[in-house]
Parts: structure tokens; C-alpha cells; sequence
């Protein structure tokens, strides 16, 4: 049996029988029709509901189109319609694969300056102006484009017409990561069948690498002639060379860009705050500049993070009022106290209660003693994670509360006093202070969040080092949309119930 070259992968039997050309138009214009038919659905469930009002009915017209003020507002519609999917086209919709999060992010900046030149538009032309009519159109825009599109490329998906074939140059710590991350986002289609090596590899093994949970063949680049990259069904080329080889390959990576045109790269950057970093080109030299931003450290994005923290904190203590007492007569039962505060390493190192619903029986902390004497795997348990999955001082109402994390909502209290913010880094305790190494520096930064990157990431189930890293990566990379989707990617993990407990 002999080493696997990158020739025989890819001259292996077709994995769809659609060309990819064919399948890449095809992909296109199904989503250009799924945006189409965004934009018509959010225009007629918004007039229909707003025909709908009894203010409208009093009118006397018989139907929606027998309305004047309907057709002229449907005719303005129609082209800014088009001028959004020209703009989608434009920025590469259609045609590039992103992340799911960043092209919602991408998606919302334009529909903003849309509403923006609707608003504009109906004032300068004096037409009828419904609130109703027009705040329906554009959020029903902005929920149905993102889910006909994820549903548009789920069915893409299983047609077997929006994957794309996908090789990893590459071995080393950098290439699997990089195969992690396009196996993270399902929906930009990336199916990567190989790490390739310019390396010889030995003739009578087929090594493997494990990546994306499961094992991805190594492969062998021809040395002199990386062929079957630009024929009708080339696979996507990603370069994930470690630091060293980047430099001992540079020749060879402009030589694939020739021939393939399209390549993608990730450079050795580990550590670095690279989310909203700019990149910088100079003229004549082939080198770019990349400028980092520590926004946590600045004023400005500061004083944004607790706009928002005070304003959905208020919101949620209002709304959520009858839960809390409802479930303060439940803990109430067995005639301890209602809250628990457990002191934790706040801002600059500030300690703080952060508040919890009571999940423990009242005497939890001689309960715990008395298991970690006599019971030597408890005992490790704690000492690795600080946590016990079968913890015996949790009450039946308290298993509850951890599995759906509500015992998590007292400490909206702490955000409004300014101790903890709803999104950042998880809150420690002092023994834990040391394992940061470090990152501590970064903990120390920001305000402890509610919840966080290690929330949605696995929870309980998470490494400790893995913990310690995404809050470092928080720290290091924040900004108001990445609250906004930890937030609504919490509310998903915890209805699944994932790592909790």
C-alpha cells in the first residue's frame, strides 16, 4: 500500500456528478431568488398586516391594491429591491463563502443604509408615509433574508451542490486549526478531503491527521508540478504553513497562485487580536501592514459596552420579574436563603458577590469537605476544574436551575451595579487567579460576564485551558456584534442543554 499523492485523490471518482461550474451557477442563482423572495414576502406580510388595521378599514377600500398610496409605495420597494440584491452580488454574496455570523453582520450594515435611502426617498417625494408599513418591511427583511438563506444553502447542501472540496497545505498545528474552522461553519460548504506536505511521505503508509473529528488523509504536493488545481473540479487550496515553512515555501505559494488564482491564507497569528484588525498595503513592496485594535482598552467602545449592558439588563429585570418570584418561593422550600453570593475576581482584580439563585443545600461547604476527604476521584475533579459533575450538595431545584442556567439571572443585579458585564470572560475565583499565566492581564481588563465564549462553546464540558484561552481571545478580539451573538447564540446552547451542569 502505498503514500496517497494529491493526483490520486483528486482523479478519484467524481464526488457529484454536476460540473462544478454548473453547480456554482446553479448555487447563485438559488440564492438570488431566496433573497428575491425575501424582500417580496417582508413587502406583503407587512402591507397585508398594516391593510389589516382597523384605522385602514375605515377607509372603505375593498382590497390592498385598489390603493393608491400601495402602489406607489411598492413601486419605490421594487427598486431598492434590486439595488440590494446588485449590492449582495457585489460583495460577493453569491459567488464567496463566509462566515455565517459575519455575513449577517455584512447583511444588516447594508439593510441599515437601505432603510436609510427608503426614509429618504419617501421625504423627498411627499408620498404617504405608514410607520407601520415601513418598520414591517425592514425587519421582515431582516428575518427572512438570513433564514431562506440558511435554508436555501441547507438544501444545496444536501443536494450535494453547495460543498466544495477543500485541501489544507499543510501539517502542522496552523493546518488543523484552519481544518477546524471551516468544519465549524457548515453552511459556507467546505468539505476538506486532505492535508497536503511537500515532504516525501513514506511509501508504504497513508498518514493521517485528526481534524474536524475525524481522520483527514495526508497527502503528497509533485514537487515540480501541482497539478489538477485549476481544472473544472479544482478543490479550494488553503495555506496553513507553520512560521518557518512560510518562509522556506514562499516561491512555491506564489507559483500556486498562478495557477489557481483564488487561494486562501492563514498565516501563523496564534494570540494576536485579530478580529476587526485592518490591513494595510504599500506600494511597490510586498509586505502588508496589520494594525490591532485592544478596543477593551479605549474609552469609546468602553462606554458603547456599557450603554448596552445597563440597557438590556434593565429590560430583562422587568420582564422577568414573575420568574423570580416564582422561583424564590421554590428555593425557599427547605428554608434557606433565597441568594447566594460567591466572592469572584472582578475588573482590575476587584473583588465582588456574584450573585446566583441557591442550588446547594445550606450547609454545601461542610458537605464538600467531608466528600473530598474520603472520596480521592472527587477530589481530583476538583482540583482540575474546580466543578463536580455529580455533586451531592445540589437540591432537586438546584439541578434544575444549573441545567437551564437560570440560577445565572441574579447576577443581572451585578451588571446594573457595574460589577460584571452581561458578555466576557467567566468569572474566577482567587485560587484560580494563577492558571490564567499570562493572560491573566487580559481577565483583569474587561468585567466578568454572565456569559461568554466558554458558555457557547462547550460549558462545563470545556477544557480549562480551552477556558482560559477564549476568554483571553474575548478580551482580545471584543466588539458590540460579537455581544450581540454570543447573546443570541446563549439562549440556542442553553435550550440545548450542551456541557450544563
Amino acid at each position: 500500500m502505498t503514500a496517497t499523492t494529491l493526483q490520486q485523490l483528486l482523479l478519484a471518482p467524481d464526488r457529484t456528478a454536476m460540473p462544478l461550474g454548473t453547480r456554482q451557477a446553479v448555487a447563485k442563482y438559488s440564492l438570488i431568488l431566496s433573497d428575491l423572495l425575501a424582500f417580496l414576502l417582508a413587502a406583503l406580510l407587512a402591507s397585508t398586516l398594516h391593510w389589516l388595521r382597523p384605522e385602514i378599514e375605515a377607509i372603505g377600500v375593498t382590497t390592498l391594491w385598489q390603493s393608491n398610496m400601495a402602489q406607489v409605495r411598492l413601486q419605490l420597494l421594487l427598486p431598492i429591491f434590486l439595488l440590494a440584491i446588485a449590492w449582495f452580488w457585489l460583495s460577493g454574496h453569491y459567488t464567496r463563502r463566509r462566515p455565517f455570523w459575519a455575513e449577517l453582520g455584512e447583511v444588516l450594515r447594508i439593510l441599515l443604509m437601505l432603510v436609510a435611502l427608503d426614509a429618504t426617498l419617501q421625504y423627498m417625494a411627499k408620498l404617504p408615509f405608514s410607520r407601520f408599513w415601513f418598520i414591517g418591511v425592514w425587519l421582515g427583511a431582516l428575518i427572512l433574508l438570513p433564514l431562506l438563506r440558511t435554508l436555501t444553502k441547507s438544501l444545496l447542501l444536501r443536494q450535494g451542490i453547495w460543498q466544495r472540496p477543500a485541501v489544507v497545505l499543510g501539517t502542522g498545528p496552523n493546518a488543523v486549526d484552519a481544518a477546524e474552522a471551516l468544519h465549524s461553519e457548515h453552511l459556507m460548504g467546505y468539505q476538506v478531503i486532505a492535508f497536503a506536505t511537500r515532504a516525501p511521505l513514506p511509501p508504504a503508509e497513508r498518514p493521517k491527521l485528526h481534524a474536524a473529528g475525524r481522520d483527514i488523509p495526508v497527502v503528497r504536493f509533485h514537487p515540480a508540478r501541482p497539478a489538477s488545481l485549476h481544472g473544472s473540479d479544482s478543490p479550494t487550496i488553503v495555506v496553513a504553513l507553520e512560521q518557518d515553512e512560510f518562509e522556506r515555501e514562499a516561491n512555491f505559494i506564489a507559483r500556486l497562485h498562478r495557477l489557481c488564482g483564488d487561494l486562501h491564507v492563514v498565516p501563523p497569528l496564534r494570540g494576536l487580536p485579530l478580529f476587526g484588525s485592518r490591513v494595510h498595503y504599500y506600494f511597490r513592496h510586498e509586505l502588508f501592514f496589520l494594525s490591532l485594535s485592544n478596543n477593551l482598552a479605549r474609552r469609546g467602545p468602553r462606554l458603547i459596552k456599557r450603554s448596552f449592558d445597563l440597557l438590556v439588563a434593565s429590560l430583562l429585570l422587568l420582564l422577568l420579574l414573575p420568574l423570580f418570584a416564582y422561583l424564590a418561593v421554590k428555593i425557599r422550600t427547605d428554608g434557606g436563603p433565597v441568594f447566594f453570593a460567591h466572592r469572584r475576581i472582578g475588573q482590575q482584580g476587584r473583588t465582588f458577590g456574584c450573585l446566583k439563585f441557591r442550588t446547594m443545600v445550606p450547609d454545601a461547604k461542610q458537605v464538600l469537605e467531608r466528600l473530598l476527604k474520603n472520596d480521592p476521584a472527587a477530589r481530583a475533579e476538583w482540583a482540575r476544574d474546580f466543578k463536580l459533575k455529580d455533586d451531592p450538595r445540589i437540591t432537586p431545584i438546584g439541578a434544575f436551575l444549573r441545567k437551564t442556567s437560570l440560577d445565572e439571572l441574579p447576577q443581572l443585579w451585578n451588571v446594573l451595579k457595574g460589577e460584571m458585564s452581561l458578555v466576557g470572560p467567566r468569572p474566577i475565583v482567587e485560587d484560580e487567579l494563577d492558571r490564567y499565566g499570562e493572560d491573566i492581564e487580559y481577565y483583569l481588563e474587561t468585567k466578568p460576564g454572565m456569559t461568554g465564549l466558554w458558555q457557547i462553546s462547550g460549558r462545563n464540558d470545556t477544557g480549562y485551558g480551552e477556558r482560559v484561552y477564549l476568554d483571553a481571545w474575548y478580551a482580545k478580539n471584543w466588539s458590540l456584534w460579537m455581544d450581540a451573538v454570543i447573546l443570541i447564540t446563549t439562549v440556542r446552547v442553553v435550550l440545548r442543554n450542551d456541557g450544563a451542569y
